[in-house]
């Protein structure tokens, strides 16, 4: 039982404003799931957060047991209740958050996608800009594609565009129905919420986001492994400079 795990309070001091809950929907993510999970592993935050993972069977299904090496590790990192949503069909990713919030306990929502590595400090800075905003995000970061290993920096294009490593309140995702669009989902989330203010973070994340091993966004590495193309520039970072060498080590191994 994954929440029996998760019973001891810990001793941290918070309130449940300054709790996160952390939404990791996945699909066919087996090989790639570890990703954000060791980046979950090594948040570094003074605030309880929890963790509900939502995934329907597929070809390359990962299952509740796979997320039982890292219950220790979460716990020390503050997460405090870990939640599994099996799915018995297919969903578009759109409706899975919105399932993912109506499991939440806590009001402010970090969405987070199977196959990038989340900053250490993504919970820390999201509870921070939650606390007078409605929406956190982030202007830029590096993306690697697997099959190459070659790498690029995404820039927001467009103020009204949503960035990366979004955060924003529980409740706007509650309030979502369908139809659930299969394209555009970020967008979608943001412009059907009533964000009153953002917070917009403009510092290169020392994070990573994959392309190869998710079920969207298929074209997206044909932008910058041939040829960059914008929204992608040519960036300085090696992947080293951003995420462990463990990661990194591991990212070869598995794809290189």
């Amino acid at each position: 039982c994954l929440v029996c795990r998760f019973k001891d309070g810990g001793g941290r001091k918070s309130s449940p404003f300054y709790i996160m809950t952390i939404a990791l929907p996945t699909y066919n993510s087996n090989p790639i799931l570890w990703l954000q999970l060791e980046a979950l592993c090594n948040q570094e935050t003074t605030h309880d957060w929890e963790l509900i993972v939502c995934e329907e069977v597929g070809a390359y299904y990962s299952g509740e047991k796979y997320l039982e090496p890292y219950l220790d590790r979460l716990k020390e990192a503050g997460c405090k209740r870990v939640k599994y949503i099996p799915l018995t069909s297919w969903v578009p990713l759109s409706q899975k958050w919105v399932i993912i919030a109506q499991e939440a306990r806590f009001e402010n929502y970090a969405l987070c996608a199977s196959d990038n590595y989340s900053p250490s400090d993504r919970i820390e800075r999201s509870v921070e800009g939650l606390n007078d905003a409605d929406w956190v995000d982030y202007s830029r970061g590096l993306f690697v594609d697997l099959n190459t290993f070659k790498t690029a920096r995404w820039e927001r294009p467009s103020e009204k565009r949503a960035g990366l490593f979004m955060a924003t309140k529980t409740k706007f995702l509650q309030r979502l129905e369908a139809p659930y669009p299969k394209r555009n989902i970020d967008g979608w989330i943001k412009d059907q919420s009533p964000i009153k203010k953002r917070v917009q973070v403009s510092k290169m994340p020392k994070g990573l986001h994959t392309d190869g091993a998710n079920q969207i966004s298929h074209h997206r590495a044909g932008m910058y492994v041939e040829e960059i193309k914008a929204p992608f520039q040519k960036d300085p970072h090696e992947l080293r400079d951003l995420v462990p060498e463990y990661i990194v080590t591991e990212l070869q191994k598995r794809f290189g």
